[in-house]
């Protein structure tokens, strides 16, 4: 098991049977869900997951941490063992399938990604599959998580629901339970039965470490923390599950603005960044000033959005505004006026939900009003949210720069700063790529679960068989009778090799532009006879 040092990961030689433990914890009391025995060996607990139990846009939700620990045998508690032992409730999962989407190794070391969907009937079996298939090829060979691809095992299961699609205006009887929060809008979906998610995710693995959740609906939704949900749409299906995988696999809040929760390596409460290593030179601090906000979900049918702010009297300030919407198919539906002159919107118009930016504009100083008109009158063009910003002229909007840059609560105070103006998909929506602190985080984080070395096998040859990523180093070593250790060069890089009797070291090292902030090498003791 690796180990989180400044010099690198490194894996122990002295290990123990070790259980994986799920635990919720509500108000400092903890509560453990399930315990199993697993074959990945520890010397020391390791936290591998603390994160919110369930993350959504503007919908409140109970403040309970998920947290999922590895414990060694030794030090497996009397309430642990209790729950290891009892006998688990059946649930029945009807018509259950697994299928194998990418098999990279064993599941012991390798990242376990587990698929379900709800609402989707006997006869949408195959509908079900298809949609899986192209989330994956959408998240796993475009950019956002492709590098990432050699250290998973992904699997699908199906289990049909008796009826199609999930529970808002009108209540299904579904697999798992999922309904929207609010009804009738387009935003979070939350779990309904657990237990039956949970039983019909282990009948891919014993081990699961992101379990995703698909709901069998056209529009926008999803849900962070725990399990990853995300609905079926052509549109924004990948791309909710891109920012709710960002949350999951990275252990981070929000970095966009009116959020609930701010955590992670992506957050610093103040501008003395923990990123540091990202940034050439001194840390630029950019400071945007919060001008209005308003989260309305206006239907814009029977009157407009409307609200006035101050515009800052300094010289070199910018305006410009960050809106959601759902139904606003083209241009001319729906218009977004600025003291009555019709601002020019930045993003995709879709009857689903759509994200803008409008074009930074000079403005005067003093009042100003806002006004979203609706043109069409079609009765489906609502306004989500719109949120109006000052950018002083020294501000830095290039995608590419790491520094410090403000981010404010749901009460438009500054909260923080987080590393990127508007390049990662943690605030962006339409994003596709992380910033350099999300990447490089993802990566060590998922070095907690899995080892470069798959295994050192010694027979006539010695051959060293390793997780298959690009930028691996490979280096054996002599161990001395004092327990010196003696590089042979020679052997460098080299998978296969020839060794006389004796006590050896195989050590492998992962060199990638995406990590800078330590080195990751995995280490193996072995002897021939």
């Amino acid at each position: 098991m690796f180990k989180v040092v400044a010099i690198g990961l490194i894996v122990s030689s002295q290990l123990f049977a070790s259980y994986l433990v799920k635990q919720t914890v509500r108000s400092g009391k903890v509560k453990v869900e399930s315990v199993q025995k697993i074959n990945k060996l520890v010397e020391e607990k390791v936290l591998l997951k603390d994160i919110r139990e369930s993350i959504a846009e503007k919908v409140a939700t109970e403040n309970v941490q998920y947290q999922e620990w590895l414990i060694p045998e030794d030090e497996i508690t009397s309430e642990q063992k209790k729950v290891l032992f009892s006998k688990k409730s059946k649930v029945v999962l009807p018509n259950s399938e697994v299928r194998e989407l990418v098999k990279t190794g064993s599941d012991e070391n390798r990242i376990v990604l587990v698929i379900i969907g709800d609402g989707y009937t006997l006869e949408e079996k195959e509908k079900y599959y298809n949609d899986v298939n192209r989330m994956v090829d959408d998240l796993f060979r475009e950019v956002t998580f492709k590098s990432y691809l050699p250290l998973f095992n992904i699997y699908a299961v199906y289990t049909s629901s008796n009826d199609s699609g999930i529970t808002d205006l009108i209540e299904k009887d579904t697999a798992f339970g999922l309904y929207r929060a609010p009804k009738g809008s387009k935003r979070g979906i939350m779990p309904g039965d657990r237990l039956a998610m949970e039983r019909a995710l282990n009948l891919a693995s014993s081990k699961v470490d992101y379990p995703i959740v698909i709901a069998n609906d056209d529009y926008y939704g999803g849900l962070g923390g725990r399990y990853a949900i995300t609905t079926r749409s052509l549109n924004s299906g990948s791309m909710v599950l891109r920012h709710e995988l960002g949350h999951n696999f990275s252990n981070v809040g929000e970095e966009y603005d009116g959020g609930q929760v701010y955590s992670g390596a992506n957050f610093s409460r103040s501008s003395n960044v923990p990123w540091k290593h990202w940034i050439e030179g001194e840390v630029e601090v950019h400071r945007a000033k919060f001008l209005t906000g308003a989260y309305v979900w206006k239907d814009l049918t029977n009157s407009d959005f409307v609200d006035s702010f101050s515009f800052p009297n300094a010289p070199g300030h910018t305006f410009s505004m960050k809106l959601s919407s759902v139904g606003w198919t083209n241009s001319e539906e729906v218009k977004v006026l600025l003291d009555g002159k019709e601002l020019e919107l930045d993003g995709v118009f879709t009857e689903d939900r759509s994200f803008f930016n409008t074009v930074r504009t000079e403005l005067g100083s003093g009042q100003h009003e806002i006004r979203v008109h609706d043109h069409s009158q079609d009765g489906d063009n609502v306004l989500a949210y719109a949120n109006a910003y000052a950018f002083p002229k020294n501000y830095n909007f290039k995608p590419n720069v790491v520094g410090a840059f403000n981010v404010f609560d749901a009460y438009s105070e500054e909260r923080g700063f987080r590393p990127t103006h508007n390049q990662c998909l943690m605030r962006n929506m339409r994003s596709k790529v992380f910033c350099p602190v999300d990447q490089e985080n993802i990566w060590l984080r998922f070095f907690k679960v899995v080892n470069l070395i798959d295994n050192v096998k010694v027979a006539e040859k010695v051959r060293i068989e390793t997780v298959d990523l690009p930028g691996l180093e490979i280096r054996w070593f002599k161990r001395g009778f004092w327990g010196n250790e003696e590089e042979l060069t020679e052997l460098r890089g080299k998978r296969e090799v020839t060794l006389v009797k004796g006590k050896y070291l195989a050590q492998v090292e992962f060199k990638t532009k995406e990590i800078r902030k330590q080195k990751v090498i995995d280490e193996k003791k072995f002897q021939v006879d």
